[in-house]
């Protein structure tokens, strides 16, 4: 009897076969399995912690909002002994000049970040706070959560006037759990009525910490004095992209600049961009190293195989010698062979699922980060696959071994 539906019927057989034997040997086959396990767990654990660790970049960027521009004076770019000219920073005449030349731009704020500053209240102290000047457009485009009472107004920015937003952390060191909303704190001999308190700022888990916003006028006037800025952060118009929108404000300050390569656009998304780039390829690469052990399990199941038809020798002349084939004898073989790959990449799988859920689990737990985790059901399905494959190729020529095997040669064997 031959054709296909013998051949099924063999594979069936087969089947029922390999898995009889695993039963039989626990202890070898599991040990066989073992780098196959070991080569699927690995791959499809990769898979699933760069995928998360993206998701999480993707969604902590999205709290500032990824489409925001930035805009800095970077004299280092221009080329030596290429001179200034007058431009010696940003001012807030750029703001402006920005808004009326840049049709791509619908939100542009200037600001000033100082850092390290001591912020008093009554007798108790708070140090190495963060002390950000910003517009009213400061809260849009930096997106912080406002808890109690309000945002820097324009209002506050055209009158200079002397309030301030305070962060949780900044609360907690100078009032304690009194409600400091209409209290008045001072910084650098500048007193400031806190009108404001937002939520804690927090970026790839970390907080920014003790930090407060002044109105950027009051920074200038008052504190630091003249016009210049530290940045200008700008959104684009709904209907125009993020490159669209840094090349119009790139275009509009080389035109100002003379084409002198002074000021340098930057963007949350280019960031972004670089971090997923990174990741993925840091992912890919450890993926393939971790293939690696696909093949050494690959050459124990070979080597078991071998070992297998060793023992079974004169099982196989019997089979042979009563009718089987030798397409019949070399289909076992390979099928035991992809049976003990696939329930090692069965194993493997699970583990990785254990691991990815509980480690992240556990990250939680431990140090509140919450890591978004999918399991890469693509990926491991292709590393499930991969590993029958390798069983399969493995397991190639031990089977070819049996099914060559002379019937009469193979009945004499002990």
């Amino acid at each position: 009897m031959s054709g296909p539906r013998h051949l099924w019927q063999v594979f069936v057989q087969s089947v029922g076969i390999a898995f009889a034997m695993l039963r039989l040997h626990k202890l070898r086959a599991f040990l066989t399995m073992l780098g196959v396990i070991i080569g699927v767990m690995s791959v499809t654990l990769i898979v699933m912690i760069s995928t998360g660790f993206r998701l999480y970049i993707n969604n902590e960027f999205s709290k500032f909002g990824a489409d925001t521009l930035f805009l800095v004076y970077a004299p280092e770019g221009r080329m030596r002994g290429q001179s200034l000219g007058d431009i010696e920073g940003l001012t807030l005449d750029d703001i402006q000049y920005i808004r009326d030349r840049c049709e791509t731009i619908g939100v542009a704020s200037g600001a000033i970040q100082l850092n390290g500053q001591t912020v008093r209240y009554g007798d108790q102290e708070a140090r190495s706070v963060t002390v950000m000047a910003g517009d009213e457009g400061f809260q849009e485009l930096n997106r912080y959560e406002i808890l109690e009472g309000r945002a820097i107004t324009e209002a506050d920015h055209k009158g200079r006037t002397n309030v301030c937003v305070i962060s949780e952390d900044l609360r907690d060191r100078l009032f304690r759990k009194e409600n400091p909303i209409g209290k008045r704190i001072t910084v650098s001999g500048l007193s400031f009525e806190v009108v404001g308190l937002m939520k804690n700022m927090e970026f790839l888990g970390q907080s920014v910490g003790r930090a407060m916003i002044i109105p950027l006028s009051t920074a200038l006037n008052k504190w630091i004095g003249g016009d210049q800025i530290g940045m200008i952060t700008m959104k684009p118009k709904p209907g125009y992209t993020v490159s669209q929108a840094m090349d119009d404000v790139w275009r509009v300050m080389m035109k100002k600049s003379g084409n002198r390569p002074v000021y340098r656009v930057d963007s949350r998304q280019s960031f972004l961009e670089l971090f997923q780039a990174i990741v993925g390829a840091a992912g890919i690469l450890l993926a393939a190293i971790a293939a690696l052990s696909l093949l050494v399990g690959g050459i124990g199941i070979m080597n078991i195989m071998l070992v297998s038809v060793t023992e079974r020798t004169r099982e196989i002349g019997l089979r042979m010698a009563v009718g089987a084939q030798r397409a019949a004898i070399l289909i076992q073989f390979l099928v035991e062979a992809a049976v003990l790959s696939l329930v090692g990449g069965l194993i493997g799988m699970l583990c990785a699922m254990a691991l990815g859920y509980g480690g992240a689990l556990l990250l939680k737990l431990a140090a509140d980060l919450t890591i978004p985790v999918a399991f890469p059901w693509l990926a491991g399905l292709g590393a499930l696959l991969f590993s029958a494959a390798v069983g399969m190729v493995f397991g190639l020529f031990p089977a070819w071994s049996a099914s060559r095997l002379d019937p009469i040669v193979a009945l004499r064997s002990e």
